[in-house]
């Protein structure tokens, strides 16, 4: 089967390359998918699984769900997947910059509508809530927040995770968007 493979910041560093597309055998679960690329790339060996379970605060996202709520390294991976597979969002090795994260909210938007907005911005929609770029991603979600008493908006967070810098100017650009369109 192929799966398409993704990789962010330093990841991608020790790839060589923001995607990739491999084959491996029907019966594959995430666990043996990051078990090669341990094999395959020097970078890469003992960064993604320890202990047979993912290494703390690795991200792996199959199909732009996050694989720790799913069955984690034993989830299986069917053809056509693709797996996202993001370094801590702190630390690192000091060989590029440290990603961190920021959580904003928005009243009076959807989270079709801020979805919109990310691609526009650069990114790619992997799922209904998450959109990803080579140096950014943003997870999301909604809730109505009460404005009064008897009037409700939609409020989405957005939880922007990527480099300090390019998160500085994204988060401004997306805020002056939503601003205009909600609330």
């Amino acid at each position: 089967m192929n799966v398409e493979l993704r990789f962010f910041a330093t990841f991608r560093q020790a790839v060589g390359q923001k995607t990739i597309e491999r084959t491996f055998p029907d019966d594959a679960t995430v666990g043996d998918v990051l078990r090669t690329l341990e094999d395959d790339y020097e970078g890469l060996d003992g960064q993604l699984v320890e202990g047979g379970e993912l290494r703390p605060q690795i991200n792996v996202l199959l199909n732009g769900r996050e694989v720790l709520h799913m069955e984690g390294v034993g989830t299986d991976v069917s053809d056509g997947d693709t797996l996202s597979i993001f370094p801590p969002v702190a630390g690192g090795s000091g060989e590029c910059a440290e990603w961190t994260t920021r959580e904003k909210s928005f009243r009076g938007i959807s989270i079709r509508l801020a979805r919109n907005y990310l691609e526009n911005l650069g990114g790619e929609a992997v799922a209904d809530d998450r959109v990803e770029a080579d140096d950014w991603t943003a997870s999301l979600s909604a809730e109505k927040a009460e404005v009064g008493p008897s009037l409700r908006l939609t409020e989405v967070t957005v939880v922007f995770e990527g480099d300090p810098d390019v998160l500085d100017r994204l988060v401004e650009q997306f805020s002056q968007k939503a601003m205009r369109a909600g609330g």
